[in-house]
C-alpha cells in the first residue's frame, strides 16, 4: 500500500507491535475484544491524520467445534473479533472517513454457505455480511463506499491451524491463495465497483444461487465436498513436494 502512495497505519492485537517500515508507517495496538483499545486506536488515528481514505478490516479468528461440544470462551471470542469488535471499530473511525473514501471488509465464503463444525464462525461471517450491506446503504448519501470481499481460503497459519483442529474440507473448494494475491485484489480498482466481491464470475454466480436457494445449496453440498476432498489431496501433495525440495 505504501508503494501506491498511501500513508499506512496498521492495527495489531499485540501490545506495542513492531513496525515493519517496508509495509506500514505506524503500528497501533487494537484488540477487538477490548473496547478501550478500540477507542484508543481510533483516537490516535484521529490525532495522527486529518482523514482516512481507505480502511481495510482483515482481522478474524476461527475455532472449529460442533455445537454439541461448544466452548463458551471460544464462541464468544469468535463473535467478538469477527463481528462485534468490527462494528465498534467501524463506529469509532466513521467520523474520520473522507468523502469518496472506502471501507473494505474481508469476509469469508462461510458468510455465504454454512460450514458444519464451524457454526459460530459461519454465524459471525453471515452477520458481518448483513452489517456491511446495511452500512453501505447508510453511508451512500455521504459518498463513502462500503465493500466486502469473499476470498475463499488463504494460505496462512490460520488455515493450517484450522485444518489441524478439524476445519471444514470445503476450505479447498479452490486452491488456497497467497496473502499477497489477496492484498493486491483488495487494492484493485474492481473491488471499489462492487458491494460484494468474489474471486471469479463463477464464484459470484454460484454464491448468489446459494443465497437465493438454500435447497440448491443442500443439493450441491455432496458434489462440493467430493471436489474439495480431491483439491485438499492435491494441496497436501504440493506441500510435501515443496518441503522435500527445500530439504534437498
Amino acid at each position: 500500500m505504501r508503494q501506491r502512495g498511501y500513508w499506512v497505519i496498521g492495527l495489531s492485537r499485540q501490545v506495542n507491535p513492531a513496525v515493519d517500515t517496508a509495509y506500514v508507517d505506524c503500528m497501533l495496538t487494537c484488540d477487538l475484544t477490548d473496547s478501550k483499545t478500540i477507542e484508543d486506536a481510533a483516537r490516535t488515528i484521529g490525532n495522527t491524520c486529518d482523514s482516512i481514505n481507505l480502511f481495510v478490516f482483515c482481522a478474524g479468528v476461527i475455532s472449529p467445534q460442533s455445537v454439541a461440544t461448544l466452548e463458551h470462551g471460544l464462541a464468544t471470542e469468535q463473535v467478538q473479533i469477527n463481528l462485534v469488535g468490527v462494528m465498534l471499530l467501524t463506529n469509532a473511525i466513521l467520523p474520520m472517513m473522507a468523502k469518496g473514501s472506502h471501507i473494505i471488509y474481508t469476509n469469508s465464503m462461510a458468510g455465504i454457505f454454512p460450514l458444519a463444525g464451524s457454526s459460530v464462525y459461519s454465524a459471525s461471517k453471515f452477520g458481518l455480511r448483513g452489517f456491511a450491506l446495511a452500512l453501505e446503504q447508510e453511508l451512500k448519501p455521504q459518498q463513502i463506499h462500503v465493500s466486502s470481499i469473499f476470498p475463499g481460503s488463504v494460505n496462512t497459519s490460520m488455515l493450517a491451524t484450522e485444518m489441524e483442529h478439524g476445519g471444514s474440507v470445503l476450505n479447498f473448494m479452490s486452491a488456497p491463495q497467497e496473502p499477497e494475491a489477496i492484498a493486491n485484489w483488495i487494492l484493485s480498482n474492481g473491488v471499489g465497483k462492487h458491494v460484494e466481491n468474489f474471486p471469479s464470475s463463477f464464484d459470484r454466480l454460484f454464491c448468489s444461487l446459494f443465497l437465493w436457494s438454500p435447497r440448491f445449496l443442500r443439493l450441491c453440498l455432496p458434489f462440493m465436498t467430493a471436489w474439495a476432498k480431491a483439491s485438499r489431496t492435491r494441496y497436501r501433495k504440493s506441500l510435501l513436494k515443496n518441503r522435500s525440495g527445500q530439504s534437498g
